[in-house]
């Protein structure tokens, strides 16, 4: 059900000025720049990975097959994340971000490179891996 709300006309200008091509509305301007699902007509498009889900690092072609967990330390405490219909899915908050990247901001503070050794993943055998190694 669509929502109203009071926005200044420079929060207006600033979310008209992250339209791309096609994007001819508030609500699909902000889906894009939040990371929500797409809708077109009344029909809820998830975002998937050739139909089967996960999330897709373009930049550095790595698929993460849907269900994958990712999990980092930061200030001694374990976050941990999962590849889930295109987006990742903080599992302590539920809150959904469409690159890793995005998830490593909402919980470290600063920029830093995600790539760096911080997020990790536990192999079959049980024994753990930093994500980079998906990379090579």
């Amino acid at each position: 059900m669509p929502r109203s709300i009071t926005i200044s006309t420079d929060v207006y200008a600033a979310i008209w000025a992250r339209r791309k091509n096609g994007q001819d509305n508030e609500d699909v301007i902000l889906r894009d720049v939040l990371g929500c699902p797409k809708i077109e007509g009344n029909q809820l498009i998830v975002p998937t990975m050739n139909g089967i889900g996960g999330v897709h690092d373009t930049r550095n072609n790595v698929k993460f097959p849907e269900g994958f967990e990712a999990f980092r330390t930061y200030k001694r405490k374990e976050y941990r994340a999962v590849a889930q219909n295109g987006v990742w899915v903080r599992k302590d908050t539920g809150e959904r971000f469409p690159t890793l990247n995005q998830l490593n901001t909402s919980i470290a503070v600063g920029a830093e490179n995600i790539w760096n050794g911080n997020w990790k993943y536990r192999i079959e055998d049980g024994s753990i891996r930093s994500i980079n190694y998906l990379r090579r």
